[in-house]
């Protein structure tokens, strides 16, 4: 192989590596930035909602490629409502609000005002 072939061969390699790359992350989101979600949700509930620590039992970051606005966020559950889950938006601004919640009767219900 001459080695103008493989400079091409590996120039080819590196565009399909970053071009796969950044279907990935378009489709799935950055783990980091939702690691960085859960983080400040966490912060938000703990700092300006009053929540302890113990009254949230899980909280996990996602991703949604449909919103340009508020693409990262986490999903809350209470330990007093073990079954439903919260979902909270981080609008790019660093504004965090409550989104939607999966019970008819939540106990932790936000006013839904932006």
């Amino acid at each position: 192989m001459t080695k103008r072939v493989k400079i091409s061969l590996f120039a080819t390699l590196a565009l399909v590596v970053v071009i796969s790359g950044w279907v990935y992350f378009s489709l799935f989101g950055n783990p980091i930035k939702m690691n960085d979600a859960e983080e400040k949700v966490r912060a938000y509930l703990i700092q300006q909602k009053g929540y302890s620590p113990e009254e949230m039992i899980d909280i996990t970051g996602n991703y949604s490629f449909t919103s340009s606005e508020a693409p990262y966020g986490a999903s809350v559950t209470f330990a007093d409502e073990p079954n439903n889950k919260y979902h909270y938006i981080l609008f790019k601004d660093g504004h965090i609000q409550q989104h939607s919640y999966m019970d008819d009767d939540p106990k932790h219900q936000e006013p839904m005002v932006r």
